[in-house]
């Protein structure tokens, strides 16, 4: 009853969140970059577009008009996409500072503090979007507030696994994956609505869809509050209180720390070994998954002359099935079958890859989406749950802050690296590759990976 109550209220929980990323998600970058634009008399916005102007001819990437190629109305060049990117990749490096701090510190002082303090955040940061219609640098400040909030995730999710045996755990990841499809397939598309229908000046700053944001925000810190309960017992995270678990903790800010697992000294040999496997497997794919999915909305521009509607349609298509996936998956699961369904569903990006970037026709591009949609439902929560059940019971928050680090890592550094190939090679080449390149964390995972009953036996 304790695992129902507790993971029902995390769902739901998840869902607000999830809801109220609608924004700040960097997937959904590439869909608004018409929320760049600002006033001529910004300076510090035209010092951004002056630097990237110099690093695309520097490169020797022409200044394409993607909408010109289309036929449709001018929207924006190749320096707002390249803005965009890095705008998506500051977002996930901030994600990559706060969640093992995060993670750490509930582990000490518990997670509602923690949870409550991130939602305070990220309200405030949609409050700053709201108000970012005239400055830049108000707008540029939110996205940093935004990035430093998002370490909710990781609380909730070792909410998740505090609350739940190595029976259920698989399926309490895959309820959380659920509220995110959901979430994802719904808010892009209703932020390409307000975004086009609802402008709120001239200047092409949107603040609609921040108001709604913020209004979802709002209830998911109310939700927190009055529904979820207190999963972790303050104090089991160790000796020392809440400040040595950070200090703890601020040590994974090195990246060759986090892949190490190093600052878990009660984990044992065996589990700190597959702990480290899973979790370059996790950076590696979602290194190629992210920079596919923030370059999605261009190839689908460029090649089939998508406007923002029609993104908007195929990101609530990946949604929607991603969502039907992990529904009809959530009872099925059972502790020992994680490792084949990550694999089935890394290996399902080496022909998603091959078909988007081969593509010609909507019947084409759509299977390659659907395949796309199980890459993006199964292996983060399968290869959470299985790291979950690895990890020592005081330190579920830090070890699921450290993957969630590792996953704002990757979606930092995959988006510029697939950003520049495709605009340097093309997108038939750079997805392919990059489609290919999935048998490296395929390969890690079945060679490597142990299913987790053969430890306990």
């Amino acid at each position: 009853r304790r695992y129902t109550e507790i993971s029902f209220h995390s769902r739901v929980l998840h869902l607000a969140v999830g809801f109220a990323g609608l924004h700040t998600d960097p997937a959904a970058v590439p869909l608004h970059t018409g929320s760049l634009r600002c006033d001529g008399d910004d300076q510090l916005f035209n010092q951004f577009k002056r630097t990237s102007q110099r690093f695309r001819i520097s490169l020797g990437i022409p200044d394409l008009q993607p909408a010109a190629l289309s036929g449709q109305q001018q929207e924006r060049s190749w320096d707002s996409v390249l803005l965009g990117g890095l705008l998506g990749s500051l977002f996930s490096v901030l994600q990559f500072i706060s969640a093992p701090l995060a993670g750490g510190l509930s582990d000490a002082i518990g997670r509602l503090p923690v949870l409550t303090l991130s939602l305070v955040g990220t309200a405030a940061a949609y409050t700053l979007w709201a108000l970012s219609s005239a400055s830049f640098a108000v707008f540029l400040a939110s996205r940093v507030l935004a990035g430093l909030a998002r370490c909710s995730v990781t609380v909730c999710t070792a909410a998740v696994s505090d609350a739940s045996d190595a029976d259920h755990r698989g399926r309490g990841m895959l309820w959380i994956g659920l509220a995110f499809s959901l979430a994802f397939s719904t808010g892009p598309a209703l932020g390409a609505f307000l975004a086009q229908s609802l402008r709120s000046n001239s200047a092409g700053n949107f603040a609609y869809p921040a108001v709604l944001a913020l209004v979802l925000a709002a209830a998911a810190l109310l939700l927190a509050r009055l529904k979820l309960p207190e999963t972790c017992r303050r104090g089991s995270g160790g000796r020392g209180g809440g400040a040595a678990a950070v200090s703890r903790a601020a040590v994974l800010l090195n990246p060759a720390r986090l892949f190490a697992f190093d600052a878990m000294p009660t984990a044992r040999q065996f589990e700190r070994g597959q702990m480290r496997h899973i979790a370059l497997v996790y950076f590696l794919f979602l290194t190629l998954f992210s920079g596919l999915e923030f370059t999605l909305p261009f190839l689908a521009h460029l090649r089939l002359g998508f406007s923002r509607g029609q993104q908007g349609v195929m990101f609530l298509c990946i949604g929607v099935t991603s969502a039907l996936l992990q529904g009809g998956l959530v009872r099925r699961v059972r502790a020992g079958s994680e490792l084949k369904l990550a694999s089935l569903a890394i290996a399902a990006l080496c022909p998603a890859g091959l078909l988007l970037g081969n593509a010609t026709g909507q019947s084409v591009f759509y299977i390659g989406v659907l395949l796309f949609s199980m890459c993006s439902a199964c292996p983060v929560p399968a290869l959470t749950a299985m790291l979950s059940q690895l990890a020592p019971p005081e330190s579920q928050g830090q070890a699921l802050g450290v993957l969630r680090s590792l996953g704002s890592l990757a979606r930092a550094v995959g988006p510029l690296f697939a950003s520049l190939a495709f605009w340097l090679y093309g997108p038939t080449l750079s997805y392919s590759i990059g489609g290919l390149a999935a048998i490296l964390p395929l390969a890690q995972l079945i060679i490597w990976v142990q299913p987790l009953r053969k430890k306990s036996e």
